[in-house]
């Protein structure tokens, strides 16, 4: 159990950066918006840097264990969606794989 708590606890990790990174990487698109389309658009690109920001941050501050609870709690409340979020990252994880085949074959 405690390799794969690290193996989630560096995953996790790499995610928040992951997310961070895509922040930046938003928070510097949106002067670009300013100049080519508009502070207005660019204002769209901060707040949504700042909502992915926030994300980050709370990834990161929140524990795996609580993570895991808070994740029981959300089927406890929704099966159906949870249900559904399943199969669609199923869905993905299977193209994913599907690709990387592909990918190798060629």
């Amino acid at each position: 159990m405690t390799k794969a708590k690290s193996a989630a606890t560096q995953g996790k990790e790499r995610t928040g950066n992951a997310i961070e990174n895509l922040s930046k990487m938003i928070e510097d698109s949106a002067k670009t918006l300013d100049s080519n389309v508009g502070e207005k658009y660019g204002d769209y690109a901060r707040s949504a840097a700042d909502a992915v920001s926030s994300f980050a941050e709370k990834l990161n501050g929140k524990e795996i264990d609580d993570m895991v609870e808070d994740a029981r709690g959300f089927v406890r409340k929704s099966p159906a969606v949870a249900i559904g979020a399943a199969a669609v990252v199923g869905f993905l994880v299977s193209r994913l794989i599907k690709s990387g085949m592909d990918d190798r074959d060629a």
